[in-house]
């Protein structure tokens, strides 16, 4: 039996579409968030958020204890009057949340921004890690 006598309504490329609809939108959909990437720099997390196009004047943002927020627009340049053939590049606004694995002390964050790339340093708050002192005497006998 043929394959295209299944669905005789829908022709090869069409079920092609249909297909790769899913990862469309989720392409669309992590095109319009900034990426980021966050790591442990010593006692600090350091985020780094890459905006590019946009200008630090339009950024904003807003730091607690265990969450970070960041939201932005980038705006469309005039640069030319013509028509544009193709454009991946991100217009308009923006917000990106994340949950920090540790507590952060929000009044000792700072952050730069240069060509593009957002860099918070977020310091530990203080209490936020501890060695434990192990309890009990001795040792297990095991040698």
């Amino acid at each position: 039996m043929e394959q295209d006598s299944l669905m005789p309504w829908l022709n090869r490329e069409e079920m092609l579409r249909l297909m790769a609809w899913p990862q469309r939108l989720l392409s669309q959909a992590m095109h319009e968030m900034p990426t980021l990437e966050l790591v442990e720099d010593g006692d600090d997390l350091v985020v780094r958020v890459e905006v590019p196009g946009a200008e630090a004047d339009d950024l904003d943002i807003d730091v607690s204890t265990h969450t970070l927020t960041v939201r932005g627009e980038i705006r469309q340049d005039d640069r030319g009057s013509g028509a544009v053939y193709h454009s991946e590049r991100r217009y308009g606004r923006f917000q990106r949340s994340v949950s920090l694995p540790v507590a952060v002390d929000p009044d000792r964050a700072t952050a730069q921004f240069q060509q593009g790339l957002l860099e918070l340093r977020l310091p530990r708050q203080e209490g936020a890690r501890r060695k434990l002192k192990i309890q009990g005497s001795g040792t297990s006998g095991k040698h």
